[in-house]
């Protein structure tokens, strides 16, 4: 069965499957212009005269409903944040959410489940969405036969098929069915601190105040696991974090915002509001004979909401906002969300009983019984799991994580409506970017993760997910001086940059290794926090425009088949390409330029089209701004909001002409939705700088406008204007 949701959109159904998460864009009847054939049910598209999806045949494996086709030509890219290339050819993927804290490059499944993807090649471009939040593969031609297969463990699955030449359309087109993008509050795009392992009070306190100390920029502290009382969510702990309210409004008097750790599970307490709530009400997850099923994560015992069913969510989003009034801290870090448990009582005694028949004499067969652990016991664990009405969990774990942060989203909107919350979550799937951002969880303190992440964030946007992250410096392992540079010159340009590392590992703030490494980072945070205003409007003009944060060079320049083929630059907004350095020792970077012309930002040399050698000391970080654009900055700051804004620079590389819009908007509330923003296009070619006044509600305060114009040819010019709410049309000639 096929149904056109869209003009370009094509639903297909196959088999008999129930579609728990249905896309929100859901606009049945309309038409596109795409040839669509059935011929004894199956489906053959055609676009342009192209066969887009053929040889299509419908099977089954026991229990798992089985797709295979010819193999598209092209790349692939797309979903999410899968380990290995970003070029998905030749490689099979497992859908099933899982916490794996060794991100080794065949890791696989990891924490989100994003099955959509982008086929390109120098013809046509299209994009596929299979919506099944259960257990799915995806073999993309792994054996080179030409065949693509998808397996499902239920009764079949919908695929949404979206036509059209241009990427840009497709991540639009996608964005319309699963939601735009929430509105990360201003403060967000600053730099923030963490580690598992700032054990009390005192200790969190030492760290706000040597950043402050020390002049580096710092907006927000996070608090994992130590801040609680015997891991239990939405408490804290009375002896190490006592009077945490004030501790709270301590940070926020010395321009911190502060965001606490939430887990999924509830430890199992009698006495524990949540808990005693949780098991009276039956809002957990049962065991097949309708007991509340129990594992071990941090607590020890533990059970789990069941956040599929709408008045679990509602309870469990007022515990958010009640730990906000009490508190007043300014967002939530949803972890181990996949859900994650490390053991239930029944693995554990089957444990036992295995390892009891094994001694020294087994050699070779010890260390795999301790590997079946893994395997065998997760899989007998997802089979006893069920949801209301007895849903297997197998069938819906992919969505869990999406829906404790929508409960999250909800609860925190419901009871303070006009205010803005940093929301993170560990465990995704299509649809969480209307809720909140995500970071990619346990990587490691490797120079392969440098390269991994950059391809992550890359992933992760273009599947929708614009405010996305990483753990600088690495979460596992011991990091080295060299290292950390790397990393955070990275993570300046993602849209979540924030510091975090595991307990027993080398601290890694950013004055761990001397003062020539922390005056080099210190410069990579001051960097950042001048390009807030670019940013700021760059992320929010993108959830407008369904447009991400961070490109790929195929999303700007998709007729140069050359794009396609890169993973390790990417734009970051539209002005500024990054291509940063990946490899122990390495001071010169080789750089691919696409189209026009590009200003090396470090030397200021102007740099023509195609491939290209540009030294990269370890104080430089390897940033291009492309021709006819301009970079919107102001001075740093300690933190967001310390200071008002007098001033804006505009960073003009000017050919024949730059057009800009600038987004503003108070940063923290959502008035802007009720058109409390303003939006100016600022036009400037070598005859004038035009300013239009503000469309919206928001009325900025009157500042000077810095504009530094490097013409093609190399000639600078600099002016200065006094911006108001007028219309400005100001000479150059």
């Amino acid at each position: 069965m096929w149904t056109w949701v869209s003009k370009n959109t094509l639903r297909l159904v196959y088999g008999s499957p129930k579609e728990w998460f249905a896309p929100e864009g859901f606009k049945e009847g309309e038409h596109g212009n795409v040839e669509v054939t059935e011929e004894e049910g199956k489906f053959l598209l055609k676009a342009n005269g192209r066969i887009l999806q053929e040889d299509i045949s419908i099977s089954r494996d026991g229990e798992y409903f089985c797709l295979t086709m010819k193999m598209w030509r092209g790349n692939i890219f797309g979903l999410g944040d899968k380990m290995g290339p970003m070029n998905r050819r030749q490689r099979k993927y497992i859908f099933f959410n899982a916490d794996d804290p060794i991100h080794t490059p065949i890791a696989d499944p990891l924490y989100k489940s994003i099955p959509f993807f982008i086929v390109l090649d120098r013809k046509t471009s299209f994009g596929v969405f299979f919506n099944y939040p259960g257990y799915m593969e995806m073999d993309f031609d792994s054996e080179g036969k030409g065949v693509f297969k998808i397996k499902v463990r239920g009764e079949g699955l919908v695929e949404y098929f979206i036509f059209n030449s241009s990427v840009k359309e497709i991540i639009r087109e996608f964005l319309n069915l699963t939601g735009k993008n929430f509105p990360a509050p201003i403060w967000a795009f600053g730099y923030h601190q963490s580690r598992w392992g700032y054990t009390d009070r005192n200790v969190v306190m030492e760290i706000a105040r040597k950043f402050r100390e020390k002049g580096i920029p710092c907006d927000g502290i996070f608090l994992d696991l130590e801040h609680m009382d015997s891991f239990k969510n939405f408490t804290w702990d009375e002896e190490n974090f006592k009077e945490f309210p004030e501790f709270v409004k301590e940070l926020h008097d010395m321009g911190f915002k502060v965001v606490p750790i939430v887990d999924a599970g509830v430890k199992v307490e009698e006495g524990y509001e949540i808990f005693n709530e949780g098991k009276k009400n039956g809002y957990f997850l049962k065991t097949k004979d309708g007991k509340d099923f129990e594992g071990a994560v941090w607590p020890g015992r533990t059970r789990f909401p069941d956040f599929t069913r709408d008045d679990v969510r509602e309870w469990w989003g007022e515990k958010y906002a009640n730990f906000v009034e009490k508190t007043n801290v300014d967002g939530f870090w949803n972890d181990m969300n996949e859900p994650t448990i490390f053991a239930t009582q029944e693995e554990l005694d089957e444990m036992r009983e295995r390892m009891a028949d094994i001694d020294l004499d087994d050699g070779w067969m010890i260390p795999l019984t301790l590997l079946s652990f893994s395997n065998v016991f997760k899989s007998q664990r997802e089979e006893e799991i069920v949801h209301k009405d007895d849903l297997p969990h197998w069938k819906v774990r992919n969505a869990y994580g999406m829906l404790m942060t929508k409960a999250c989203w909800e609860g925190l909107k419901k009871r303070f409506p006009n205010r803005r919350f940093l929301i993170l979550s560990r465990s995704a799937y299509p649809g969480i970017q209307k809720y909140g951002g995500v970071w990619t969880g346990d990587n490691h303190s490797w120079w392969e993760h440098i390269l991994q992440e950059m391809i992550n964030i890359q992933s992760l946007s273009i599947c929708g997910i614009f405010f996305c992250g990483f753990d600088v410096g690495g979460f596992g392992g011991d990091v080295t001086p060299e290292l950390l540079v790397r990393f955070y010159q990275l993570g300046a340009f993602t849209p979540f940059f924030r510091n975090h590392s595991a307990i027993g590992t080398k601290r890694q703030e950013p004055w761990v290794f001397g003062e020539y490494y922390e005056n080099v980072i210190k410069e990579i945070i001051n960097l950042r926090y001048s390009l807030i205003p670019y940013i700021y409007s760059s992320y929010m003009l993108g959830i407008m425009k369904n447009v991400p944060l961070v490109r790929p060079l195929f999303f700007e320049f998709q007729d140069d088949p050359v794009t396609h083929t890169i993973e390790d630059e990417y734009m970051f907004g539209p002005s500024i390409l990054v291509a940063p350095i990946y490899r122990f020792g390495q001071e010169k970077r080789v750089v691919y330029l696409p189209k026009v012309r590009w200003l090396y930002i470090p030397t200021g040399e102007i740099m023509k089209p195609g491939w290209r050698v540009v030294d990269a000391p370890l104080e430089v970080i390897p940033l291009f701004q492309r021709e006819d654009t301009a970079v919107v900055k102001m001075d740093p700051q300690n933190f967001i909001f310390e200071k008002d804004l007098k001033r804006l620079y505009f960073d003009v590389f000017l050919n024949e002409r730059v057009e800009i819009e600038l987004y503003e908007d108070d940063g923290e509330s959502f008035s802007f939705e009720e058109g409390d923003f303003s939006l100016r296009r600022v036009l400037i070619t070598r005859d004038k700088i035009e300013v239009e006044s503000s469309r919206g509600g928001y009325k900025p305060p009157v500042r000077e406008w810095v504009f530094k114009i490097l013409e093609v040819e190399g000639r600078i010019r600099e002016i200065s204007i006094l911006v108001d709410e007028r219309d400005l049309k100001i000479p150059l000639r």
